[in-house]
């Protein structure tokens, strides 16, 4: 099957007074996405101060990480994948938005473990929603042949957000730390790791006034209207699983090589601060101002040549473009990981950094867009919830647990790059592995149905 079928029908276009639609639609969820991925790293970077004044072992910090967003994260996704089909998207975007930024606020006044772990599910549960409503709204209002230049877009955002969480958050951590934490009426004085959050919190209230410029547009409202005329199983999560099963030869193999792409991005972001923090003596704040520069230029870039190969390749007739490219990607990000975490030389090291950041980027379109041309349009929410689900969990519930598990009992602190190693070696060979099958079966949905 040849990308033009898949092109054969576009989607339609929003009515007049529909909303936003096309690029302005992709630039405002990409900057949702990227203050949520912003307030989701802010805890990378404040990692050793945090587990100094609470305590915390470096299995604490990974379950804060990873596990402690993840689990209610994946969770709530089936569910909300549902109501995003039904054309609610405004209400999951706007209602996760408040949720997640009163969690990133609470984050900052936490005492202890427990208070920071209900923080952190709070946080989870409340960025559950905008994924499905995002790709639900990006199958409505944009046409196929731009899928991959619109999906870098927002992974992208989702990089700079963790870039931005660490070079802007670097900046003000610094300024914070040389006054001596925060005081803001109301509260107690705040040491600089308390006030980070809790002037992150707050940055998001004007996002609130954006969001309330998407609307519903008559496309949506019938929808919604022909699931509820076909009773209360007519948007239900089993028909996105039986459309799995039909075409699970290719979709869990895909499935597999995305979520091994994302777990080594998240491990990434999650444990490369503290990395440079104990194997260079950097300061957190010095740590995130370099990494999060770092990551600022090679991010972008690696997103941006992603979707620019996907969309090329697709329209030369490689319907298999998607998992080639992520098999690609894989393949090359484990030496260059060794790059980083083995080489005594800084320069060469954070050379490694920028190259392993680029590579994960150029993963990501790839990744996401598969599952659309695997998918069709009416099913989308509930397939791509259970995809996030399916990936968050492991991507952040298992990879940052896993390197914590190595350092405290394998490796030993001084051993965190000889942690981080052997997970990327072995993930990184499944996936490659997973994307080699999934080429062997893939079959694009011939064309978007409504």
């Amino acid at each position: 099957m040849t990308p033009s079928a898949f092109k054969a029908s576009p989607p339609p276009t929003a009515p007049a007074g529909a909303g936003l639609a096309g690029w302005p639609l992709v630039a405002l969820l990409a900057t949702i996405q990227f203050a949520a991925f912003s307030d989701r790293f802010l805890l990378t970077l404040v990692a050793t101060p945090l587990k100094q004044a609470l305590a915390l072992s470096d299995t604490q910090l990974g379950l804060l990480q990873g596990s402690a967003f993840a689990l209610p994260y994946a969770l709530a996704l089936p569910l909300l994948g549902i109501v995003a089909d039904r054309g609610r998207q405004r209400g999951l975007l706007l209602g996760g938005l408040m949720l997640w930024g009163g969690a990133t606020f609470a984050s900052g006044l936490a005492g202890g473990f427990g208070a920071l772990l209900a923080a952190r599910l709070a946080l989870g549960l409340g960025q559950a929603g905008f994924g499905p409503a995002a790709l639900s709204l990006m199958s409505l209002h944009l046409r196929p042949e731009r899928l991959g230049r619109s999906l870098s877009a927002l992974t992208a955002a989702a990089t700079l957000g963790r870039s931005v969480a660490l070079l802007a958050g670097g900046a003000v951590l610094a300024w914070l730390t040389a006054r001596g934490g925060l005081a803001l009426p109301g509260l107690e004085p705040l040491a600089p790791w308390q006030a980070l959050f809790v002037l992150a919190g707050l940055a998001n209230l004007p996002l609130a006034l954006l969001i309330l410029r998407i609307r519903t547009s008559r496309h949506a409202a019938a929808t919604r209207r022909g699931h509820e005329s076909r009773g209360p199983h007519g948007s239900s999560i089993r028909g996105a699983v039986a459309w799995i099963r039909r075409r699970q030869r290719a979709y869990l193999p895909h499935a597999a090589a995305a979520t091994a792409a994302v777990l080594m991005t998240q491990t990434l972001t999650a444990w490369a601060p503290t990395f440079y923090v104990r194997a260079f003596g950097f300061s957190p704040a010095e740590s995130g101002l370099r990494l999060g520069l770092l990551a600022l230029i090679a991010a972008p870039l690696g997103h941006a040549a992603g979707g620019f190969a996907l969309d090329r390749l697709r329209s030369a007739g490689r319907a298999d473009a998607a998992p080639l490219l992520l098999a690609l990607g894989l393949i090359l990000a484990v030496p260059v990981t060794a790059l980083v975490s083995l080489s005594p030389d800084l320069s060469l090291s954070l050379l490694g950094f920028a190259g392993l950041v680029a590579l994960l980027g150029f993963t990501s379109p790839p990744g996401l867009a598969g599952i659309q041309i695997l998918t069709p349009r009416r099913l989308r929410g509930r397939v791509n919830a259970l995809f996030l689900a399916t990936v968050t969990l492991a991507g952040f519930g298992l990879g940052p647990l896993l390197v914590g598990l190595f350092s405290d009992h394998v490796f030993g602190e001084a051993g965190l790059g000889f942690a981080l190693l052997a997970v990327y070696a072995l993930v990184g060979g499944l996936g490659v592995l997973s994307a080699a099958i999934a080429r062997r079966f893939w079959r694009p949905t011939p064309r978007p149905t409504r």
